[in-house]
């Protein structure tokens, strides 16, 4: 009796062996493209519409305006506070530190590493030190009568992205998008299978798994069956191919107007304008159009009053003269007057370094 083998499937892989079929790669590894494929080429488009939503101007600390909105889409709200051991401006992720006040409201925080939680020397290191940093927060506008130095010292204030539910702190738009990407991505993987199985491939039943093998190797894999004309593909068992389908394909066009009114469903979190969730496949009136569209404005609002709110506490602090507006993309107009629809970025001016004169060039 022999002994039992166990390949070494590293050594098959460096061979170029695929382990599952046994034959090279370049004989069996034609890849389709999967829903993780997919999700995360939208959750690219998911963040860039997130990040590119506001401009900011007159920011510190070296940090652009993306990079402001793109800590707020992975953290969902930041603490800005001035730090005079380093003589430098920070946002950062923070945690309570003591107690809260009649509202609900954080009364003292501290600051933690934005790579909290990883094994990182450096990342511990700073986790200790902003331990130790305890900041008093601040929810309303100082006037020049009552400000006193430790509210330029210890003092933060915090920023949102968006309106806080009972919760202090809120669900990161990474995570609360998500599950509109998932569904999202698994549009096109259907539409390609609904398209697939109406090429004609069908299937052959074989009784056992030599005969499988024999006509796998004429039709590997429903993909290269299709792309290579091949007829049929094995199904290893007694049931029969009319009972694994009713024989109805769905129109690959209804997978592409469920994956738009998807689309549509993430843009309204953002306040952007859309077609809505339903959208006719016929010729649409402009007062239709408006009508499913909704009141995307007011989602829109809701991040543009938060972020304004916190310039005014910021700048009644600090002086930085630090603003934000939403992009000329977004709504729609030239609110610069340069005569374009889009933010020019070739003065610096929504990366926080003021041109020579003083002024704010946007």
């Amino acid at each position: 009796m022999g002994k039992p083998n166990i390949p070494d499937l590293d050594l098959l892989m460096q061979a170029g062996i695929n382990p599952k079929t046994g034959l090279p790669y370049k004989f069996g590894s034609s890849r389709c493209a999967t829903k993780e494929d997919i999700k995360k080429a939208l959750r690219i488009v998911d963040e860039q519409d997130a990040v590119n939503r506001y401009i900011w101007y007159n920011l510190p600390c070296n940090i652009t305006s993306q990079e402001l909105e793109r800590l707020l889409y992975y953290k969902g709200q930041l603490a800005f506070f001035y730090l005079e051991a380093l003589d430098e401006f920070y946002f950062m992720p923070y945690a309570l530190d003591g107690t809260i006040d009649f509202y609900g409201r954080f009364n003292t925080i501290h600051p933690v590493p934005m790579t909290s939680g990883t094994d990182d020397k450096n990342s511990k290191a700073q986790a200790e030190y902003l331990a130790n940093v305890k900041l008093n927060c601040v929810y309303g506008i100082k006037m020049p009568e009552t400000l006193e130095e430790a509210d330029i010292t210890n003092s933060a204030v915090l920023l949102h992205d968006y309106t806080k539910q009972m919760s202090q702190t809120i669900i990161p738009r990474v995570n609360l998008n998500d599950s509109i990407l998932d569904v999202e991505s698994d549009c096109i993987p259907f539409m390609r299978t609904a398209l697939l199985m109406g090429t004609g491939i069908k299937g052959v039943r074989v009784q056992d798994a030599d005969q499988e093998a024999s006509v796998a190797e004429g039709a590997r894999n429903m993909t290269n069956a299709a792309l290579h004309c091949n007829p049929y593909i094995p199904i290893v068992g007694s049931v029969e191919f009319q009972e694994l389908t009713n024989g109805t394909v769905t129109n690959a066009q209804d997978y592409l107007l469920a994956m738009q009114a998807i689309e549509n469903l993430r843009l309204s979190t953002y306040g952007i304008d859309n077609g809505g969730l339903f959208e006719k496949k016929a010729h649409t009136l402009q007062s239709e159009a408006d009508i499913n569209g909704g009141p995307v404005g007011l989602v829109l609002q809701d991040g543009l009053s938060i972020r304004q709110n916190f310039c005014n506490i910021v700048n009644s602090i600090w002086g930085l003269g630090i603003w934000c507006e939403p992009a000329e993309n977004i709504i729609g107009a030239d609110t610069d007057g340069d005569g374009l629809e889009y933010d020019r970025n070739d003065d610096s001016s929504n990366t926080g370094i003021e041109s020579e004169d003083g002024d704010n060039n946007d």
